[in-house]
């Protein structure tokens, strides 16, 4: 096992493991990612079973630990790469699921010891939830996109995944799954689109959308009740907000326009005359951004 695993209990084979994995930073706008694999190993009872010692792979002047309080005494939290064990009521299979932080260093060692943990479970099939921004109104389900090694995943997940013809930076995750590729193992993608003019995250709609998709592709049955919750909370907020902006409620209802039309396979409507007199979504959305920065937890401490 590479030196900079540290299990914490028995690493062993799996039964048809599949691993489901999100990492914080390029590739997951805003956190739906990383809140659906934690909130998969939430509902699914998971246990955890190793992390990756952070010393070797950050920038602790970019990501610094953080102190916090626990029963009166003082805690370090390093930043975290935890594997956990689930495996769902009615399942067959094992699930091995991780969230993690894209590390600033040595990436090539980094997957070197993703790798060695996976054999050591016995797990040559696996699944890396992103999300990204686009131009969808978080009014509407949000749409999932795949990338795949094999045609299998398409069926799987119920998804077609077009050939990418992107060149240029990449993030962890597009590092290991091109690694698992060059191993030989099943690998598939699943990218969330994220309302874009909405920076303040986790938002529960992209994770109830991945959550949805890894339901679907292996018949688990996870409860949304907790996400529900969240997701009227967030969608509260937002409203609250859109109604003091006819701008920003403008700009919403032009990307529900051009959502519906695509969806019953029509062209979108071009934008008039009105729409051109409409700010940035940058400029127009700043209060919205705003007030959700301000609901957060501790917003006021």
């Amino acid at each position: 096992m590479h030196e900079a695993i540290l299990p914490v209990g028995d690493l062993k084979p799996l039964r048809d493991p599949v691993l489901l994995a999100a990492f914080t930073g390029f590739t997951d706008a805003h956190g739906g990612a990383v809140a659906a694999v934690k909130y998969l190993a939430e509902q699914w009872g998971a246990q955890p079973i190793a992390t990756i010692d952070p010393e070797r792979f950050y920038d602790f002047t970019v990501q610094r630990p953080r102190v916090r309080l626990e029963n009166g005494e003082r805690v370090m939290d390093w930043p975290e790469n935890a594997f956990f064990l689930a495996t769902p009521p009615g399942s067959e299979r094992d699930f091995v699921l991780f969230t993690g932080i894209e590390p600033h260093l040595r990436w090539k060692t980094f997957v070197a010891a993703f790798e060695d943990l996976l054999r050591a479970v016995d797990c040559t099939t696996s699944i890396t939830l992103a999300a990204q921004p686009a131009a969808v109104p978080h009014t509407r389900p949000l749409p999932v996109t795949l990338s795949a090694s094999h045609p299998e995943f398409e069926r799987t997940f119920g998804l077609k995944a077009p050939a990418s013809r992107y060149q240029g930076p990449t993030g962890i995750v597009g590092v290991l799954n091109l690694h698992f590729r060059a191993l030989g193992w099943k690998n598939a993608s699943l990218w969330a689109m994220t309302p874009h003019y909405l920076t303040v995250g986790p938002n529960p709609n992209a994770a109830a959308s991945l959550v949805d998709r890894i339901d679907h592709a292996f018949g688990t049955t996870t409860s949304r009740d907790g996400l529900q919750e969240q997701s009227v909370i967030f969608e509260e907020q937002v409203r609250e907000v859109l109604e003091e902006s006819n701008d920003a409620g403008a700009y919403v209802r032009q990307l529900e326009e051009q959502y519906d039309s695509e969806r019953q396979g029509q062209v979108a409507p071009a934008a008039n005359d009105a729409d051109d007199e409409l700010p940035s979504p940058n400029d127009l959305l700043d209060d919205l951004e705003q007030f959700l920065r301000d609901q957060r937890p501790g917003a006021s401490e």
